[in-house]
């Protein structure tokens, strides 16, 4: 089982045509989540127990979701939802 890599917001982005007003507001909402995603790959890299590893590949898996989501709000028009940094 491979791990997954870390991301960068632009690989996120990639292949969608977003004009910069939308493209500013997608950074603002997803900066920090890219950022605690990428912080469980490192953990899941670093972790040697199996059960513990599935978890951060589980975090892992979740924070993609929900970057996705919130892309798909802004891109909607709708309101993202803001997280506590």
């Amino acid at each position: 089982m491979s791990l997954p890599s870390q991301k960068t917001i632009d690989q996120y982005l990639e292949g969608l045509k977003i004009d910069e007003s939308r493209k500013e507001k997608i950074l603002l909402v997803i900066t920090h989540v890219v950022y605690k995603r990428n912080q469980n790959v490192i953990g899941a890299e670093a972790e040697r127990d199996s059960a513990k590893r599935a978890q951060f590949l589980r975090s892992v898996e979740e924070y993609d979701q929900i970057i996705r989501q919130e892309i798909e709000k802004v891109l909607k028009g709708e309101k993202p939802q803001p997280y506590e940094f």
